[in-house]
């Protein structure tokens, strides 16, 4: 059987290590049976040293370097020419330009394409307004193009059925899965992690795993963080992800203006964040929007609890056993903080 994944890249991110887990599962299980290629739609990325590894045939459209929209139809022809002449079985697309894509497939591949829709919500205030657009142009043609829409909530299903018009009969929800073998709780995981940043046990480390991103609420992170280190000195904030490091002027100007430069620590993007979450105390996720956050299940399997926006399906990975942010702004998330801290405090000092 032969396989194309079409997704925008190979950077790390939660669309992206569900695509790699799955090709790894696959190859691992099905050995030579079974056939993969990847198109990404822009260049070079995070995981794509380790699936070639795997064997995985990857290219790239690199249509972030196109010259003109004359040069973005003539990759599209030659894309589309290439899935006819190599006539997989299955084609499956991740997130809304990718599956925009295959709108331009020939029409003897939709009953073979497969969408993958990764958000939960888009709006103006965190989405970009092509972003929207193509997500509903894709809704338009849903009726149409794939076999099957896949969602990895089930507030992204309802949204865009009834939002953006995406068709109903075709859904299927696959939430995703974790191993207990690449995150689990360790005493040894955490003493390194603390020696290593000159932090003891007696320190509160709130941790925060995402990419730099308008969704992921970040400014109003961290001025409830400033805010919440005039009560509990013994705080500190470690931040982990693409684009949060030294390089991001903007994320340098937020925590300086603030004046918490010095209890907040970038560590840019992890290749494996097992040892991060057992070494913070608490993960905090503000997010506008979620679909399936990867973090909040990572972190709860690593023993590490959770305080969380009401984004996605966040509150039912939560249950009872972390905490939720009912209405996400800075008062919300500074309240939410405190009633979190204050649970810590028979075992640490302030």
């Amino acid at each position: 059987m032969e396989i194309f994944h079409v997704i925008n890249s190979l950077k790390k991110g939660g669309a992206e290590g569900n695509l790699y887990r799955l090709c790894k599962f696959q190859k691992k299980k099905y050995r030579t049976k079974i056939q993969i290629t990847i198109i990404t739609l822009i260049d070079k990325g995070f995981y794509e040293a380790e699936l070639k590894k795997l064997g995985i045939k990857i290219f790239s459209l690199k249509l972030d370097k196109q010259k003109n929209f004359f040069d973005f139809i003539k990759k599209i022809i030659s894309f589309r020419k290439f899935i006819k002449k190599q006539n997989p079985d299955i084609i499956q697309s991740w997130m809304y330009h990718s599956n925009f894509i295959t709108l331009f497939f020939h029409r003897q591949f939709y009953k073979k394409i497969f969408w993958n829709v990764r958000h939960s919500e888009l709006t103006t205030k965190i989405s970009k307004k092509k972003t929207i657009l193509i997500s509903i142009v894709c809704g338009l043609f849903s009726n149409i193009v794939p076999e099957k829409i896949l969602y990895c909530s089930e507030r992204s299903k309802h949204f865009h059925e009834n939002q953006h018009s995406y068709a109903k009969n075709k859904s299927v929800l696959i939430e995703n899965g974790f191993s207990d073998k690449n995150y689990f709780s360790s005493k040894k995981l955490r003493l390194n992690f603390r020696k290593k940043y000159n932090k003891s046990n007696f320190d509160l480390i709130l941790g925060f795993a995402g990419r730099y991103a308008r969704q992921k609420n970040i400014p109003a992170l961290l001025f409830a963080f400033s805010e919440i280190i005039k009560i509990y000195k013994n705080l500190y904030l470690y931040m982990v992800g693409n684009k949060i490091n030294e390089n991001n002027d903007e994320l340098k100007n937020l925590v300086v203006n603030l004046n918490i430069k010095e209890k907040v620590l970038f560590l840019n993007e992890q290749k494996n964040l097992v040892e991060f979450y057992n070494g913070i105390d608490l993960l905090v996720l503000p997010s506008h929007s979620e679909s399936f956050p990867n973090v909040v299940a990572e972190s709860m399997l690593c023993s590490t609890p959770v305080l969380s926006s009401n984004s996605g399906c966040a509150k039912k990975i939560i249950d009872k056993y972390g905490f939720i942010i009912l209405e996400n702004d800075k008062k919300s998330i500074i309240r939410q903080l405190k009633k979190s801290i204050e649970l810590f405090k028979n075992k640490k000092t302030y």
